[in-house]
């Protein structure tokens, strides 16, 4: 309902300012025409007889030409209008989507907080008892605090001029991800030997980006399946390719993929969040790089990321 009176209140304004520029404009040439006649160089009645039956054929013309666009203007407006407010709607269906998600995904840890501690409140307890429901609550407080966490991420995003960069190899980017996952996780994961390559960046931060993608690539695939961790020089930038022979996606779930909060209906059980495939688009844009995913149902997916070499 909003949108649709911004919308007319948009139309109406751009009809208005038309039609007062084309009034303006026919005023000013019949000013002009009438003006210019000179009647003093006109000989005899017949000849200003027509110039005042011009002057008049003139007046009609422009008196009908703008009837016309006073029918016209208005519905070009309205295309206008909603051409224009397009964006906006789709800006703000997005934001509202975002807004439901998040909302959803602090649902869940606050409720099992609120029950957890209700229930450790509903009567009196053994020591162990209580132990037990604290590190419930505090499970549930740390995925709370990891929600934040990663909703701070993408809301600075490539806006943050804060994060101190600096030169690092990339094989420590690699080695420092793969510490990052449990040993059982850190087994699957294969590293591809490549030449030493020195990039620009906030290692953390690009380090967690490898983390998010190991973490995927490894939580959509068989846990007797390995997972390949590559690293190559393609032009002038660092190529970071992980690749895993899982269940894949379909290619409308492909470019679904970077959306916030999204997951494949056959995840929507699993552990993740939806927001670890954005998480690396935004800290890959931070450093002036690109994140591509290329997967097939039943094969497996690969994602890449290039990050310009430092020079």
């Amino acid at each position: 309902m909003i949108f649709r009176r911004a919308k007319l209140r948009l139309a109406v304004s751009y009809a208005a300012v038309q039609l007062l520029l084309f009034a303006a404009f026919g005023l000013g040439i019949y000013a002009y025409v009438t003006t210019a006649f000179d009647y003093d160089v006109a000989e005899g009645d017949s000849a200003v007889l027509t110039a005042e039956a011009g002057f008049a054929n003139l007046r009609n013309g422009i008196l009908a030409a703008y009837v016309a666009l006073v029918i016209v203007i208005p519905v070009t407006s309205y295309l206008l209008a909603s051409l224009a407010m397009r964006p906006i709607l789709a800006s703000f269906e997005a934001q509202q989507r975002f807004i439901d998600d998040a909302s959803h995904e602090f649902r869940t840890p606050l409720s099992a907080l609120q029950a957890q501690l209700e229930l450790g409140l509903s009567r009196r307890r053994s020591i162990p008892e209580y132990r037990t429901l604290l590190d419930h609550s505090l499970h549930s407080a740390a995925q709370l605090n990891e929600i934040l966490d990663d909703l701070l991420v993408l809301s600075r995003g490539a806006h943050d001029t804060n994060i101190a960069m600096r030169k690092v190899e990339v094989s420590s980017i690699i080695s420092d991800a793969i510490g990052q996952l449990t040993p059982g996780d850190a087994a699957r994961v294969l590293r591809a030997t490549a030449a030493d390559l020195v990039v620009t960046v906030a290692p953390s931060m690009l380090s967690r980006a490898v983390v998010n993608l190991l973490t995927n690539a490894l939580r959509y695939s068989p846990t007797d399946s390995p997972v390949t961790v590559s690293v190559s020089r393609r032009g002038g930038s660092a190529r970071i390719v992980v690749e895993d022979h899982g269940s894949g996606m379909t290619r409308q779930e492909r470019d679904l993929a970077f959306d916030r909060f999204w997951r494949a209906d056959t995840s929507r059980a699993s552990e993740g969040r939806g927001l670890g495939l954005s998480i690396v688009r935004e800290i890959v844009n931070l450093h002036g790089g690109r994140v591509d995913l290329d997967s097939e149902l039943g094969i497996g997916t690969r994602a890449s990321v290039e990050i310009p070499l430092s020079r």
